[in-house]
């Protein structure tokens, strides 16, 4: 494992798998939300730039960047939990973040009356949940990924078994 994209749904743990991993393995990990807009000349450089490295590992799907990333990639984690479990999960993190007033990784407080939002985490949760579960079955059967390994878990407790495994 030396190429590493973890993959999933706003609130299925990408960010924390991936800092467990990278602290587990010894790779560097780099954090799509770091890169700018997805899309962006910035953002396209910065993917290109990482897919070049012989070592790291990408905490989100390298939207925009696909074929170049997963190209590269010689592992992917797809984390596809269950729909109540996600929103659960955003929830306790927004209510930590606006209640503490600290951030976390690329969220910020920003008040409860951004809730009403349709981009707000939680709705972004709701709304997204069903595409990115299709897009990472999708993903499974890239032919680009044939000489991947790509893990696909359900359950959390799967992430944890398998984590387990790894050595320091």
């Amino acid at each position: 494992m030396e190429r590493v994209v973890v993959f999933g749904c706003a609130g299925s743990g990408k960010t924390t798998l991936s800092r467990e991993l990278a602290t587990r393995v010894g790779l560097p990990l780099t954090e799509r939300d770091a890169l700018g807009v997805p899309g962006s000349r910035d953002y396209r450089e910065a993917l290109g730039e990482l897919a070049r490295q012989p070592l790291w590992i990408l905490d989100g799907a390298p939207y925009y960047e696909d074929d170049l990333i997963y190209g590269a990639a010689d592992t992917v984690i797809f984390l596809d939990y269950p729909k109540l479990l996600v929103l659960w999960r955003v929830l306790r993190r927004t209510l930590r973040i606006e209640l503490f007033r600290r951030p976390d990784g690329a969220h910020r407080p920003s008040g409860l009356s951004v809730w009403r939002d349709g981009k707000h985490p939680l709705r972004w949760a709701w709304a997204s949940r069903q595409a990115r579960h299709q897009e990472g079955h999708a993903l499974i059967a890239r032919p680009d990924l044939a000489d991947a390994d790509v893990i696909h878990f359900t359950r959390p407790v799967q992430a944890r078994r398998w984590m387990g495994q790894l050595r320091h």
